[in-house]
This record gives structure tokens, sequence and C-alpha cells, in this order.
């Protein structure tokens, strides 16, 4: 990365001029099964309960699965392997997926996923930078911290050095796409 030069999203061209690809474009082929996940309400909490009865007996449903149904949780964190694809007996988060639904459309499946009945015992959220480090609730692993250089002896030789704090807020990019896939068999892959 360099600082003071334009760097150009690599679609950018495809996004502007329309000519960009989205999921939501690609035919699917007759019988595609469609998903949508069932969400946590609560921003901390044991799981108590999951009544999925209804979900199972929403029109269209296939297959409802949840933490139960796994021997082994498959993680979908793009780096760090800390993100279970579902909650298994702790929410930590309002929207974290606790269930999965497998139905005939998409709009079945997003239907049927709010049938879900979880309940919780509540636990107190975190919810500030302070409030997390005070309960020592951290990335498993500590930190990330990348490095490059020596940044003591660029202090020690700088001009100006500035000391104090500064805050930053949460942030989220603006997908242009929401989070989504599509599984299609293929010749050759």
């Amino acid at each position: 990365m360099t600082m003071g030069k334009p760097l150009p999203h690599v679609a950018a061209p495809l996004h502007v001029t329309g000519a960009a690809r989205y999921v939501d474009d690609i035919p699917l082929p007759g019988n595609a099964l469609h998903l949508a996940f069932g969400l946590s309400t609560v921003a901390h909490g044991e799981i108590s309960g999951l009544d999925l009865s209804a979900v199972r007996a929403a029109p269209g449903v296939v297959a409802v699965l949840s933490a139960e149904d796994f021997a082994e949780m498959p993680d979908c964190s793009p780096s760090a392997h800390d993100e279970p694809l579902l909650a298994v007996g702790k929410v930590h988060y309002v929207g974290q997926p606790v269930f999965l639904v497998v139905a005939e459309s998409h709009l079945a499946a997003r239907k049927a996923a709010r049938l879900g009945k979880a309940t919780y015992r509540e636990l107190p959220a975190l919810l500030t930078v302070d409030e997390a480090l005070a309960a020592g609730s951290r990335f498993e692993q500590g930190p990330v911290i990348w490095a490059k250089g020596d940044a003591t002896r660029a202090i020690a030789g700088a001009a100006r050095i500035v000391e104090g704090s500064f805050e930053v807020g949460g942030q989220e990019h603006f997908y242009l796409e929401g989070q989504v896939a599509a599984c299609l068999p293929q010749e050759g892959g």
C-alpha cells in the first residue's frame, strides 16, 4: 500500500458501468435449495432452549440445523478461526446465527427462520472496549499486531513526536452485495 496515491477498487469499472455480475444475476438450477439463518435476539446469553418445531413444519422447509447437528462446528472466520457457523451454547451479539433453515425458496427459508423460538439466560453485554478489557474479554489468541520496520528507532529519530490517544468506533464497509453465495454443480467443478 502506498500513502498519498490513489488505490482504485479492482471491480470499480464493472460496478459503475453496471457490468458487475452478482449472485442474484446467476440463474440457479431447478430444485435449488436456499438457506437462511435464525438469528439471536439478545446481545449476550446462554441458549437455554431452542424450539424449532414450527420452523420444521413451515411450508417449503427441507431441513433445519442447529449446533447439535454438527459433530464439529464449521468455522467461518476468514483468518482467526474463532467464528463458528452457528452459536454453540452461548450467543455473543444480536444477530448471531443460532440455527440454519434449508428450504425450497429464499422466501420460504427467511419466513421459516422467523418462526424459531430460542430462549436465553441473558448475561451482561459488553458494549465498549473499556468494558471488554475490564472483563478480560479478548480474542482467544490475543491481539493481532502487524509490524513493519523498527518503530522505536523511527520514533527516536523523528523531528516531532505527537502523543495522545484516540478511539475509533465500529466500522463496516458498504457492500454492494450482501453476504451471499451460490453453489452450482457444473462440469469440471
